[in-house]
């Protein structure tokens, strides 16, 4: 099944969800499948509205129908606005599907098999017969990756208010502070400057642990002379902000100002080559190949980024397996680092707007090398 992205940027959350709900619609009429069941959370809310932990929205040739749980009864009222939607009560959904007698009207159900448990597939299946269940993937994913004004609204609001947040904390990095000490501390500024909450629990890593990719943070306690790297983000209206900045307490090594400049260098080549119609793998190629002329792209070992959204690592991936050219509209990370086990890490991360011109820098945070005394 092909897709067509959204052409507009300016409208309302409502307009924008009834027209990404038509260019379903479109689609299963153009390739034969009578409707599409949307099961995974992120897209039911960005094609309802719904932020509720329970809800399935079936999407028909010709319409389209909403279904949660009495629990969500009066939020259901309030947030779904685009469309009919109605409470199940005493029977899942899958026998809510089956007594609306699909399997009478139907032949064929396009279900998003990346997201749907083998479980459920089962019952539906059996609860179903004879109607077809046709497996499909990233449908929705590529709706969701060019992102809209409501959206680019929201984004720019989490981006603003993490900021805020880390430059609220740096006081706060004193010997004898710890990591959870620190991310605590992200968690609860962001919530009291608007967020919605994290965006992923932040990482916070002191010294030698630094070097973790995806370290959690613990009771480790700041020394001095000691590398701090911390990755954040919030949500707002959930959208979300992604960030990571890294900087040293204390005076830092020539080996980690060395290491720092390389990757600042590799992330501003990063970020200027962003622009509509480039391929990802042709942006990780550059990045990586200014590390590697370094002799440090042995300690480059994950993607340059990620596409940000509702989701914190949803479409587009960029790295060496992305061919696909980036989209007008698309947000992004642009996030090289260099990790030496059992000496330091070293991220710097800012979320990127993608445009036919090229791309927006949406984050603020000074990039250049912060040594707290």
């Amino acid at each position: 099944m092909t897709s067509r992205r959204p052409s507009r940027i300016e409208q309302t959350a409502d307009e924008r969800r009834r027209a990404a709900v038509r260019t379903l619609q479109r689609l299963l009429r153009s390739d034969g499948l009578d409707a599409l069941l949307v099961t995974h959370l992120p897209h039911v809310r960005y094609l309802t509205g719904f932020t509720g932990s329970n809800g399935w929205l079936l999407v028909r040739k010709r319409s389209a129908l909403f279904l949660t749980d009495p629990r969500y009864r009066e939020q259901a009222a309030i947030e779904v606005t685009a469309m009919p939607a109605e409470v199940i009560v005493g029977r899942t959904f899958s026998a809510a599907l089956r007594d609306m007698r699909l399997h009478e009207k139907m032949e064929t159900l396009a279900i998003e098999s990346d997201h749907l448990t083998a479980t459920i597939a089962s019952n539906l299946k059996k609860l179903l017969r004879p109607l077809r269940l046709v497996p499909l993937s990233g449908l929705v994913e590529e709706l969701r990756s060019v992102k809209l004004e409501d959206e680019l609204s929201a984004i720019r609001r989490a981006i603003a208010i993490s900021e805020a947040a880390f430059l609220d904390v740096i006081p706060l990095l004193q010997p004898g502070v710890t990591e959870i000490d620190i991310a605590a501390e992200l968690t609860y500024r962001q919530r009291r400057l608007g967020a919605d909450g994290d965006a992923f629990p932040p990482i916070v890593l002191f010294g030698r642990r630094s070097s973790l990719i995806h370290g959690q943070p613990t009771r480790s306690r700041l020394s001095r002379r000691a590398p701090v790297l911390i990755d954040f983000g919030c949500r707002v209206n959930g959208y979300g902000s992604d960030l990571t900045r890294t900087l040293h307490f204390g005076r830092a090594p020539r080996a980690f100002r060395d290491a720092y400049a390389t990757v600042r260098e590799a992330q501003q080549q990063g970020c200027d080559a962003v622009c509509a119609g480039v391929p990802a793998a042709e942006i990780d190629a550059l990045v990586r190949g200014h590390i590697d002329a370094a002799g440090l792209g042995l300690y480059f070992e994950h993607g340059l980024g990620h596409g940000i959204g509702l989701e914190m690592h949803e479409a587009p991936l960029l790295s060496w397996r992305n061919t696909a050219p980036l989209e007008p509209g698309e947000v992004i990370t642009i996030e090289p680092g260099v990790y030496l086990p059992g000496a330091f890490g070293i991220r710097i991360e800012d979320d990127m707007l993608v445009t036919a011109d090229g791309g927006i820098v949406l984050s603020s945070l000074p990039r250049t090398l912060l040594e707290l005394e």
